[in-house]
């Protein structure tokens, strides 16, 4: 299929902890890339591709703040530029490799794969919780053999849950109440959805220890944050007005046309210290993800995201058709072609938005 992604976007291309002493390569919006951190602690993303033979940079290390292919052992510096050949005393007039923008945000390495004079105009979603003491997270990657929006459109659409997912959802919930309210900016959609009180699942009660014989009322709510980032929020409310909440960060970054990578965060802002409830959501979550991955590899490769668009639209899918339609005012703007306004439902099939 045709790319269906923006590139004038910030997308998540490794987490801090990956980029180290060794090169690492990644392909990301169909371009093999490969990031290095350097002596200084910065991180820098070249082309994957030396500039005299090709050879992929991503084979060779790093020296100081050089990295050195490992090929001919051409050292190139953060600009790219080729100051050293091993084989003769100077550098061919205007040797260099193509650089990418970088910000690293931890837990996130972020890159630009647009026109470099765009970066700065533009900054990835704001995720402060990763980064408060008073919240505690861990984090995990896989890949999926999907289109990038098929994950955006999977998990802004949470009314699969009690199907998919039923082991998990709290006793008595055999369907999800439709959304209490859709708010839609230019480049942003979010629900939120009230459940009425119910007894506790297995997993809630074991890792908030509230008392399994009460009932309790949940808050989600899901939210498209950039073609790069979706937020999912699951809330537990307490009777004495607290609440344990948990917030799932995707980030979703296109590999190619029919795959994308996925760095997901999982947060709680409770028991933070507990490395049993670590363990027990991790356990629990990495399940729920195994389970999303099968679905959304089995469709796409049945019939791939532009058979899952033509399909019938449910009232649910009111989040999904704006989403779609910031996509598509993004790539619009990027072709130079005139958008329709973002954030306007598409009427398709009857579906109620």
């Amino acid at each position: 299929m045709n790319a269906n992604y923006p590139k004038k976007c910030w997308y998540v291309a490794a987490t801090s902890n990956e980029v180290a002493d060794a090169p690492l390569a990644r392909r990301v919006l169909d371009r093999d890339i490969v990031l290095w951190r350097g002596a200084t602690g910065t991180v820098t993303a070249f082309e994957d591709r030396c500039a005299h033979r090709g050879f992929p940079l991503s084979r060779g290390h790093v020296a100081g703040d050089q990295l050195v292919c490992g090929y001919h052992g051409c050292v190139y510096d953060a600009a790219g530029r080729c100051v050293r050949v091993p084989t003769q005393p100077d550098v061919p007039t205007g040797m260099h490799v193509k650089t990418l923008p970088v910000l690293e945000d931890p837990p996130f390495i972020w890159i630009w794969c647009g026109p470099p004079n765009a970066a700065s105009g533009s900054r990835p979603p704001r995720t402060p919780w990763l980064t408060d003491p008073a919240w505690s997270s861990f984090s995990s990657v896989w890949r999926t053999a999907a289109n990038f929006m098929m994950l955006h459109e999977h998990y802004l659409d949470f009314s699969y849950a009690p199907t998919l997912h039923a082991s998990e959802m709290p006793p008595g919930v055999d369907r999800l109440p439709v959304f209490d309210d859709v708010e839609v900016t230019e480049t942003t959609v979010s629900y939120t959805r009230v459940l009425h009180q119910t007894p506790l699942a297995d997993w809630e009660a074991g890792a908030t220890g509230l008392d399994r014989s009460g009932e309790y009322t949940r808050r989600e709510q899901e939210t498209f944050a950039s073609p790069a980032m979706h937020v999912q929020r699951w809330d537990i409310e307490h009777g004495d007005d607290t609440a344990f909440r948990h917030i799932r960060t995707h980030a979703i970054t296109p590999e190619t046309p029919s795959s994308t990578h996925v760095f997901m965060q999982v947060s709680r802002n409770y028991a933070t210290q507990r490395a049993a409830v670590t363990t027990l959501l991790q356990s629990k979550v990495d399940e729920i993800a195994r389970r999303d991955i099968e679905i959304l590899e089995v469709a796409a490769a049945h019939a791939g995201y532009d058979g899952w668009r033509t399909g019938v639209e449910f009232r649910a899918d009111a989040a999904v058709q704006r989403a779609r339609r910031i996509v598509a005012v993004m790539l619009a703007k990027e072709a130079g072609r005139s958008a329709i306004r973002p954030g306007l439902p598409t009427r398709s099939n009857g579906a109620s938005a």
